[in-house]
């Protein structure tokens, strides 16, 4: 395999444990090295939370829908607002996307979170204006900063999670959205991740499916394998695994298909053959293969292109 999307120099192969199911890159990166893999990555990007720049449909996902689905309503005074969450959450994949976007926690967990590998805020600006009060941690210091400044917070630091020293037991939830699978030990950050929270805290995990139908359908050019950045891709049972031995208590492990229609394309172009050249047949096909795969899940097949895995700290 080779860096086909941000260009990192090398070769690599994915192994797969028979006993498991654990995929993993083979070299793996030494930490030394790590940072030459994400030159050119797009973490420190704009997280275009300007209401002017965010359509209504994607506005009503991230507020609408929660507040319907996950208890929020408090954080979305309209009415008519909130009536529209009601009828767009009897729509399953848009339900189901609604509650991706706050990572399956509730409104009752709301106190502090702590988003690790924050990028540049986007996820945060969704918490925020749901009532939780807002920190991240973001290796990249460029994206930390545009965060820094996009959400006013003083609670974004850039570095290592385990470098920061803060104390225990300071957050209500931590969650690490497409985070995991780039760390070197998984097991290590997860443990200075429990450490943080309160007993009785909410981890939310969510990272690529390795079973999921577009690993099936585009093989070596699936998005979700991403060379040489991720180092571990896990399914629902490995990733299970891997919070059960950082000391974590499993509430749930789904697999949503939100994210669908992006791997959907991204895969095709990668495949070389995005499937069409006409913008709207190309949308059409990938709202096709959303539907389908989020009916496989409906079915019980773990068929979504993201693992989403709610745990907590026991007391």
């Amino acid at each position: 395999m080779r860096d086909r999307l941000f260009g990192a120099p090398g070769e690599w192969t994915l192994l797969r444990c028979a006993g498991c199911g654990l995929v993993w890159l083979h070299p793996r990166p030494a930490a030394a090295d790590l940072s030459r893999l994400y030159e050119r990555y797009h973490t420190h990007a704009e997280p275009h939370t300007d209401p002017e720049r965010v359509s209504w449909v994607q506005r009503a996902v991230r507020r609408a829908v929660p507040a319907a689905v996950l208890g929020y309503g408090d954080a979305v005074p309209h009415a008519r607002e909130r009536a529209l969450g009601r009828m767009l959450s009897w729509i399953g994949p848009l339900r189901e996307a609604g509650v991706r976007s706050a990572m399956g926690l509730p409104a009752e967990a709301r106190g502090r979170l702590l988003d690790v590998g924050c990028g540049s805020g986007l996820f945060l600006s969704v918490m925020q204006d749901l009532g939780w009060r807002i920190a991240g941690v973001e290796l990249d210091p460029e994206a930390a900063e545009v965060a820094r400044r996009e959400l006013d917070s003083d609670e974004i630091h850039a570095g290592e999670l385990a470098d920061l020293a803060l104390p225990p037991d300071t957050f209500d939830a931590i969650t690490l959205s497409h985070v995991i699978e780039h760390l070197l030990d998984p097991v290590a950050v997860l443990g200075e991740c429990r450490r943080l929270l309160r007993p009785g805290g909410w981890l939310a995990v969510a990272t690529p499916n390795a079973r999921s139908l577009g690993r099936q359908r585009f093989g070596r050019a699936w998005r979700g394998w991403e060379p040489p950045r991720h180092i571990h891709v896990f399914d629902p049972t490995t990733l299970r695994r891997v919070v059960e031995a950082a000391g974590f208590r499993v509430r749930s492990v789904s697999t949503p298909a939100s994210a669908a229609p992006f791997l959907w394309a991204e895969s095709a172009a990668l495949a070389g053959r995005p499937e069409g050249g006409a913008a709207a047949s190309n949308g059409i096909r990938a709202a096709a293969f959303w539907g389908w795969e989020y009916l496989l899940c409906r079915l019980g097949r773990p068929a979504g292109e993201e693992v989403l895995l709610l745990a907590e700290r026991p007391a």
